[in-house]
């Protein structure tokens, strides 16, 4: 009898240490998930930036970029022709280990779990001007025509998108769920590289956004602070995947990331 009640006493002290479960488990196993796919998503855009950013005159020791507008992950572009299209081999290096696997495809590696395509792919710039690529002659590609001295360029950018999963938006409001907004907005850079694309004031911009302050010479506030978006640049707008996958539309969101690359 002395032994049931120490082992009944032993037990309930072990109970008296196990917390109550948290009222918000489910929404957490939720935002774990939109999580993934926002992973999966941003380890592609990574990779083919990446392998731009190898490509560098200042590391190829070449002259110029080797690859043209347009060039990236494009599953429509890779089922009729090859040109403007990286290879497996040509980025596996610079994504996630387990990322990719022996006989794996790029299209198997630009499909989101659960969603869709994920489209990456390089824009080039000439002079500051966002509404057109600049376009290649036969001597080579434009990327390169503003390169400079030290083999650095501007202007390129690497670009991912990707429609949003329909399961993280709600039927309702046609916007991103509670749990998907949540995931997005843990993201470094959201707002600025980083965010799902939205219509605002009439114009399609990348969400988050961030306060603006303006200052005078003398380095003096002028005015209130104005919360300002990225607007996603003419170009990639009037680019065939993006519109093709609908991140153009009104009632439409797309993941989304752009950075700067510099080869």
């Amino acid at each position: 009898m002395y032994l049931w009640v120490v082992l009944a006493t032993f037990i309930v002290a072990l109970y008296s240490y196990n917390l109550s479960v948290r009222s918000d488990l489910d929404r957490v196993f939720a935002e774990t998930k939109a999580s993934v796919v926002i992973a999966k998503f941003r380890a592609l855009h990574n990779g083919v930036k990446d392998y731009f950013n190898s490509q560098a005159p200042s590391k190829t020791g070449l002259t110029h970029v080797t690859y043209y507008p347009g060039d990236g992950v494009n599953i429509t572009s890779q089922s009729e022709t090859e040109e403007d299209v990286l290879t497996l081999d040509d980025v596996v290096d610079y994504l996630p280990v387990g990322y990719a696997k022996a006989g794996d495809t790029l299209e198997d590696i630009a499909t989101l779990t659960g969603g869709g395509e994920i489209v990456s792919k390089v824009f080039c710039f000439e002079e500051g001007d966002t509404t057109k690529q600049c376009v290649s002659s036969i001597d080579g590609s434009c990327c390169s025509n503003d390169c400079l001295e030290d083999g650095k360029c501007s202007g390129i950018y690497a670009v991912s998108f990707a429609a949003m999963p329909s399961r993280w938006i709600n039927k309702e409001t046609l916007n991103p769920n509670a749990d998907m907004k949540m995931a997005v907005a843990k993201v470094r850079g959201y707002g600025e590289t980083f965010g799902y694309t939205q219509k605002t004031d009439g114009k399609l911009v990348l969400s988050g956004g961030h306060m603006v302050q303006e200052y005078d010479a003398s380095g003096s506030p002028v005015g209130d602070k104005k919360f300002e978006y990225l607007e996603i640049y003419k170009a990639i707008q009037d680019d065939e995947d993006f519109k093709r996958i609908g991140c153009d539309q009104d009632d439409k969101h797309c993941l989304f990331a752009i950075q700067q690359i510099y080869g």
